[in-house]
């Protein structure tokens, strides 16, 4: 009995433990996937199955879009506009976003995110592992231009 109660004491710390909140991925839920509702549907994803389910209201919805349509170069156009418009909205906020990828970008991503105060309150996020897609690299390049310009205007 004892150490059935062991084993469930030592089973309930590893979960409890694995669910420390990760603050990357408060970033990363937060401004990556925030919302702005006030945006409407793109004209150029309304007839394309995969794209539709989309709103294209935030940065994450606007990565994974322009990843499906690597195709159709009106629609990754419009898409980009989307993607620089959310950014200027993020930067109105007060939350100018950086996007990386690579090995340990995570971690980079953490550390950079550690004094948000020190670069203009720019916050790092982590959108890719090791391997990334060119449309990852282009739409993250975009997004980046975007934000470094605004900050340099001000």
């Amino acid at each position: 009995m004892k150490k059935n109660f062991l084993i469930l004491l030592l089973l309930l710390g590893i979960q409890v433990f694995s669910q420390n909140d990760d603050p990357d991925q408060k970033f990363h839920h937060k401004i990556y996937g925030k919302c702005f509702k006030s945006l409407k549907q793109i004209p150029e994803t309304e007839n394309q199955l995969l794209l539709k389910a989309l709103s294209f209201c935030s940065l994450l919805e606007c990565t994974i879009g322009f990843e499906y349509s690597k195709n159709k170069k009106d629609t990754q156009d419009a898409i980009l506009k989307r993607a620089i418009e959310i950014t200027n909205l993020l930067y109105d906020e007060g939350t100018p976003v950086y996007l990386i990828s690579g090995l340990d970008s995570s971690d980079e991503a953490e550390k950079q995110n550690q004094n948000i105060t020190d670069d203009n309150n720019l916050v790092y996020i982590s959108v890719g592992g090791c391997v990334s897609t060119n449309e990852l690299q282009k739409i993250k390049q975009i997004i980046n231009q975007q934000t470094l310009k605004l900050i340099n205007k001000k």
